[in-house]
């Protein structure tokens, strides 16, 4: 019985193919695999696209959170800004030492001559600009 079953498949196969020339399924199968390619490329464009149709939805979208919290920020009432503060000046407090000597009635040392306030004058220009604040 198996040599019949095998017989019975091995024509029941033979029939359900038809001999096609080589010519036409060389063409057919290169069409076909043409036809492939098309399709996988296209795929992969459709893909490229929706990857970059989602990378401008997340950026609009974290856009749109930026301007909500601006504009929060923008309408919460800013509090008042504290009064200047006065400016506190104090008293120029100039001390006067008297000698010993002065406070007798002695002479008072004689004032500097004029040659020597010119000179002193001069000076500041003469000097380094490490002094800083003794320059003017």
């Amino acid at each position: 019985m198996s040599d019949r079953l095998q017989r019975s498949t091995e024509n029941s196969v033979q029939d359900n193919f038809v001999m096609v020339p080589m010519g036409y399924a060389e063409k057919s199968m290169a069409s076909l695999m043409q036809l492939h390619g098309e399709l996988m490329e296209e795929k992969e464009r459709r893909v490229d696209l929706y990857r970059r149709l989602m990378d401008k939805e997340q950026a609009l979208a974290e856009l749109k959170m930026y301007v909500r919290l601006l504009e929060e920020k923008v309408s919460q009432p800013k509090p008042p800004p504290p009064p200047p503060r006065p400016i506190a000046r104090e008293r120029l407090r100039i001390s006067v030492k008297r000698s010993a000597v002065a406070s007798n009635g002695a002479a008072r040392p004689a004032p500097r001559p004029p040659q020597t306030r010119a000179e002193s004058a001069d000076a500041p220009a003469e000097r380094s600009s490490t002094d800083g604040w003794r320059t003017w």
